[in-house]
């Protein structure tokens, strides 16, 4: 069990007409499952462990899945400035941080879905057994991963699965893993499974997904791409984009003042060049900006702070998934 505080408000960047959009937390369904996507290194954990806190600080009872078990969610939540407070006094939930590996989710796949318990010491030879067979046929691997985390939602005593999911490179398999497969195999004990969690994945009031992005072309460009796939390829639904490490927008005034300032008699270069990455970060930054909104998706922008999984906190992402 996590004991949750809240977080202070970080400084927000100034966003003038491309502000994110108010998210009425209210009219908006609440997942149960939530997944997060994003580049490599835009801070998907952070977010992730930002989400799972908030939500946590609502009084529910969180599970926190890293299906890359890598340790970034864990050390994200473990990072997290929170200070003792008394869960069962002050209404608090619990949050739970499950990291799963190949090994550990063929073991429970066996277990909870086909009844037949293997010995741990057995798990390793079967384990590099699967490996080559899911390497033949794809979506076998993804179906462990994402068949867990389903029966955790269906069964499990969560009131929210908040999933540090894979890059975009890899989160498709994942959300798709369920009718891909079934479609391959056609009948059988393991179609009768794949069908109920490809249902549930497509059900948007119990799975949505959040892709997390930076304001930077690359970043943008992969997370546009990743929206279309998921519409296109997946039945799963987006709840929203956050955009993370927004540096501070310099806006028409701040642009007038740093021309004024490059100009000026006396300034140095180095002070000049500063000035000049000031603004070409800022415009850089709105061009990005301009092209997420086109998605038409709800965003929560994340500003540039000391304390990120708190900056989360916050910034109201929690909002995306009717948490706030």
């Amino acid at each position: 069990m996590l004991n949750v505080a809240s977080a202070s408000e970080p400084d927000r960047p100034d966003l003038d007409q491309h502000s994110a959009e108010t998210v009425d937390a209210s009219s908006m369904a609440r997942p149960r499952l939530v997944i997060l996507s994003g580049k490599g290194g835009v801070g998907r954990s952070t977010v992730a462990a930002g989400l799972a806190i908030a939500a946590a600080a609502r009084g529910e009872r969180v599970l926190a899945v890293d299906v890359t078990a890598d340790g970034g969610l864990a050390a994200a939540v473990a990072s997290a400035r929170t200070g003792p407070v008394d869960s069962e006094e002050n209404g608090f939930g619990s949050l739970e941080v499950l990291a799963l590996s190949t090994e550990q989710s063929l073991s429970q796949y066996v277990e909870l879905y086909l009844k037949l318990p293997i010995a741990p010491s057995r798990i390793g030879p079967i384990a590099r057994i699967f490996d080559y067979v899911a390497t033949a046929a794809p979506g076998v691997r993804e179906i462990l991963t994402i068949g867990k985390i389903a029966w955790e939602v269906r069964e499990g005593p969560w009131d929210a699965v908040i999933v540090d999911g894979p890059a975009t490179g890899h989160i498709i398999e994942l959300l798709a893993a369920a009718d891909n497969l079934g479609s391959v195999i056609g009948r059988g004990v393991l179609v009768d499974q794949t069908d109920w969690i490809g249902e549930l994945l497509a059900d948007p009031v119990t799975t949505q997904v959040v892709t997390v992005v930076t304001p930077e072309e690359l970043p943008t460009s992969e997370t546009l791409g990743l929206i279309h796939r998921i519409e296109h390829e997946t039945r799963v639904a987006i709840a929203g984009i956050v955009v993370n490490r927004v540096p501070p927008m310099l806006g028409p005034d701040g642009d007038a003042r740093v021309v004024r300032e490059q100009a000026e008699p006396g300034v140095s270069d180095g002070l000049r060049k500063a000035l000049g990455l000031a603004m070409s970060r800022s415009e850089s930054t709105e061009t990005q900006l301009v092209r997420l909104a086109e998605t038409g998706l709800p965003r929560c922008l994340v500003g540039e702070v000391v304390d990120p999984v708190a900056a989360v906190v916050a910034a109201g992402v929690a909002a995306l998934v009717g948490r706030s």
